[in-house]
């Protein structure tokens, strides 16, 4: 019988890391008592004064993702976004010095209007204030902290542009690749995957339309496709089932699957290490990249807190933010 997924009701803020009790953790993870994890786990244990034991959220969600039981049970990754008003505050103070060197006369003009004796007198008592102000707004504001995430997850959920039925009408499937560094930001990689094909999407719906596939005469998959980035785009009808590549995509997860590829097909590195260092796009079925951040937590897991995981994660938000002029939270 299947447990009844644990709620972290504490967390813990505390030099800039977000924690959770130990006793939670434990119960998360399924073990039998405290003593037990520690002893496996003795590194990854923090006592903070006040609170008692804890574990980094980040590690925790690292000890989850690797536990398929575990991970089943609670049914998502431990999430907190940190973002404080203090932060942007500061930096809109840092700003202030350099806003004097490139306005110094627009100061100089509206400290003498405002009644200020200079333009620092100004600076504090009118434009400080407002940046203030205008940073709590955004705060409030901003009630999605990861667009690109929901933007995917909206792309992949709506028929019209996105036909998941359709798709595996054609004995192909989808496979989903997703990350959580630890300042809370989520990303999502989708690939379309079968025999020979393991394709990465995109949610701009215009490069490989997938809702128009179909099999021709011969009985072969047809995918039209198109890039709309060139000058004179024309549409290039892809024959799936010509790929030449005798493996089913769909049998293994993302990461394996990008394995594979470099180490069996012409995989080339890139110069640009910005992001990707691998990068493959035969026009047949084959595309993909692996970023720098995914191939450093395959060779050397320690070093990058960034969790990958093959399941879509289901995040929920809450919103704590606390008045500049007053002790109370406001909770959204």
């Amino acid at each position: 019988m299947k447990n009844k997924p644990v709620k972290f009701e504490k967390r813990i803020f505390h030099k800039e890391k977000v924690y959770l009790k130990l006793s939670d953790v434990v119960k998360a993870l399924g073990y039998s008592s405290k003593q037990k994890f520690i002893d496996e786990h003795d590194k990854d244990v923090v006592s903070l004064s006040g609170i008692g034991q804890c574990v980094a959220e980040t590690t925790f969600n690292d000890l989850l993702s690797n536990d398929p039981v575990a991970f089943s049970n609670q049914g998502q990754l431990e999430v907190t976004k940190v973002e404080t008003l203090r932060s942007k505050i500061d930096s809109v103070i840092g700003f202030q010095p350099l806003k004097f060197m490139l306005f110094g006369n627009y100061l100089t003009m509206m400290a003498a209007m405002t009644g200020c004796k200079s333009e620092e007198e100004y600076i504090i008592t009118h434009e400080i204030p407002k940046e203030k102000r205008k940073a709590l707004e955004e705060l409030i504001r901003d009630n999605d902290s990861n667009p690109n995430y929901t933007k995917m997850i909206e792309y992949i959920n709506d028929k019209e542009r996105f036909d998941l039925e359709h798709i595996r009408s054609f004995n192909l499937d989808v496979q989903y690749l997703s990350s959580i560094d630890c300042t809370g930001k989520t990303d999502l990689d989708v690939f379309v995957c079968g025999h020979g094909v393991f394709c990465h999407i995109t949610d701009f719906g215009d490069y490989e339309l997938w809702n128009d596939m179909y099999r021709d005469d011969k009985g072969d998959i047809i995918l039209p496709w198109c890039n709309y980035d060139l000058q004179n785009s024309e549409e290039v009808l892809v024959n799936l089932s010509q790929t030449n590549i005798d493996r089913d995509f769909s049998k293994y997860n993302a990461v394996d699957n990008m394995i594979w590829c470099i180490e069996n097909l012409a995989v080339t590195g890139l110069e640009d290490y910005e992001y990707a260092v691998f990068d493959y796009d035969n026009d047949a079925g084959i595309r993909f990249s692996m970023s720098a951040e995914l191939l450093v937590k395959l060779i050397k897991p320690d070093t990058i807190s960034t969790i990958y995981t093959d399941t879509i994660l289901d995040i929920v938000t809450e919103k704590y933010i606390t008045e500049v002029d007053a002790d109370t939270v406001l909770v959204e």
